[in-house]
This record gives structure tokens, sequence and C-alpha cells, in this order.
């Protein structure tokens, strides 16, 4: 009975991730299959996937931090990522971003809280980086307490 009444609230517990973030159009980027109470990275044709809930997230300091990158991605897959990133990005209570040959290279966007948790989306496209560009476009999905400064100190670490 133990057992069941744990599974239970695991499962409660990654799929309220998932729920935060189902209104939005970059949770078409993200498995939903991966669900996890902790830490799981998951790497499939050039896609790295990384979700951390659970204990892991509070350890930073978030209830979820969901992320995907996306390695040697062709320029159409580049720019249905950017624009499922601005789509969302127009709902942004607060914006920070850079364009670079008039793609979006940088963006960090305050989106509206959900349930007293601050929610963000971040995206990098290292392919318009000016010293070293690398093809990797990524995408990171947070939320929780955090105040946007705090979260742009975790992302640079």
């Amino acid at each position: 009975m133990k057992r069941i009444v744990i599974l239970i609230l695991t499962c409660l517990v990654a799929s309220s991730a998932a729920i935060a973030q189902a209104g939005l159009n970059i949770n078409r980027l993200f498995n939903e299959e991966l669900k996890t109470d902790a830490w799981v990275t998951q790497e499939l044709n050039g896609k790295t996937e990384i979700i951390v809930t659970g204990n892991k997230a509070k350890e930073m300091g978030l209830s979820t931090y969901h992320s995907i990158s996306l390695k040697h991605g062709k320029k159409a897959e580049r720019e249905t990522i950017e624009k499922l990133v601005l789509k969302d990005g127009a709902q942004a209570l607060d914006k920070d971003v850079e364009y670079r040959n008039g793609q979006l290279y940088y963006g960090f966007f305050t989106l509206k809280p959900v349930k007293n948790n601050k929610r963000y989306i971040f995206y990098l496209n290292q392919n318009l980086a000016n010293k070293s560009p690398w093809n990797i476009v990524t995408v990171i999905y947070m939320e929780g307490k955090k105040s946007p400064e705090e979260v742009k100190k975790l992302i640079r670490k």
C-alpha cells in the first residue's frame, strides 16, 4: 500500500510539471513521456533533453527545469523553434531579447505565474554567436519562486 501511495505521488509531481508548460507553444519541443521526480537526461537524434523536478529541482531553487538542445539542426528546424519561442514570448510579462542578422539570438521571457510559481523561458541560438558559433539551439523552461535575476545567474552556471 505504501508503494502505491508513493507511486501515485510521484506521478502527480511529474504531471504537474507538464501541466504548467502545457499551454505553451514550446511544449511541442519536449518529449511528453519523459517524466521524473528527479533528474533525467535523454539524447536522441541530435537532441538532448533534460528535465529536473522534485528534490533535485528544489536544490536549484526551482520546481521545474526542462531544457532541450538541438545540435546540428537544419535551418528549418531552428526557425521552427524560434517561432514557437516568439509566440510564447509575445505573451510574456517581461522580456530581454537580442537579434542578430534578423534572427533571435538570445531571449529571456518572464511569463505569467501559475499557482504562485514564476515561469521563464530562455532561448539561445549559438549558431549566431560572434566569436565561436556552434550549431546548437537551446530552449529552457523553468518555474519556481526565484526572481528573474536569480534564474539568469542559474543559467550562467
